[in-house]
This record gives C-alpha cells, structure tokens and sequence, in this order.
C-alpha cells in the first residue's frame, strides 16, 4: 500500500490569498497570520465580522484580522534575512481587547502583552511561484519574545536565517 503520484503540483500560490482585495495588511504578514489563526476553515467562522486592520505608524505598526467571534489575529513584521524571508511575529487576542487597542483606549507597545498562542514564523513569498509559511519559533509567554521583535522595534536585517524550533 503507498500513495500514489500526486495529481499536479502547485505552480501558484496557496488559498491564503483568496477574498483578499485591498492591501490593509502587507501579503507575507497576511500569509502567516491566516496560517496560525483558529477558525480558518472551521464552518462556525461564517459570520464572523471580517477585520483587516492597521494600527499604528512606523515602528509601531501592528496589523490584525479576524480569528472567528471572539478572537483576532495580530502581527508585525520583525525583519528578514538575505534569502528574501520575511520574519513575522503572529499571535492571537481577544476580540474585546484588539478593539482596546483599536479605540486607543490602551497603549499600542503592549498589544503582545494581551496575546496567547504567540508565534514567529518565516514567509517566502513568491509572485511567480508557491509562497510558503514556516514556523520559526512558538513562544510558551509573551515574556520569551526577545524584546527586539515587539513594537516600538525597527525592522531588523538578520545577517543570516534563523534556525527552528526542533
């Protein structure tokens, strides 16, 4: 018993991009907070009120997408290394706090601090091939993030990739 050829190989990018007109949240963070979000093909996500949203300006910037009813996704880019990755820092918040955060009733530079399931993961995105989101490292608190990946932080050029978790 073994499985067979597969049918075709994908020469375009993943369904992560689909439903996707307007350019809110950059396509390597959108790719790898769509990747890591809960109710992504779950049929209760139906409904939900759709978020595609900018916070922030500059160094501060933290982006956000909807993560089913009670839930969000946040994320920001962190830097990128020479082979073209871009590194994104992704968890997930509850809806009442992102809207916080929105409402400027909190201060931006703590919007991690709120999260869970906080992960940084390794986009290559290709226009004319296959994107693909790699994890890189998932953090157990937020207080294991180096304080380097979190806002106000600039973009960081990695001399080199980072290595995995094992």
């Amino acid at each position: 018993m073994g499985i067979g050829a597969p049918l075709h190989d994908r020469t375009e990018s993943t369904p992560l991009e689909e439903d996707e007109t307007d350019s809110t949240v950059p396509p390597a963070l959108l790719f790898a907070m769509k990747d890591r979000r809960h109710f992504h093909l779950l049929p209760e996500h139906r409904g939900a009120k759709r978020i595609r949203a900018c916070l922030g300006s500059g160094d501060d910037t933290v982006y956000a997408i909807d993560d089913g009813h009670t839930h969000c996704m946040i994320g920001r880019r962190v830097g990128s290394s020479p082979d073209r990755c871009i590194y994104c820092l992704v968890a997930r918040i509850p809806l009442e706090e992102y809207l916080r955060f929105a409402n400027r009733e909190l201060v931006l530079d703590e919007i991690f601090s709120a999260a869970h399931d906080v992960s940084l993961c390794g986009v290559f995105e290709d226009e004319q091939e296959v994107s693909n989101v790699l994890p890189v490292q998932h953090f157990a608190h937020v207080e294991d993030v180096p304080r380097e990946y979190l806002p106000p932080n600039p973009f960081i050029n990695f001399s080199e990739d980072l290595s995995t978790d094992r």
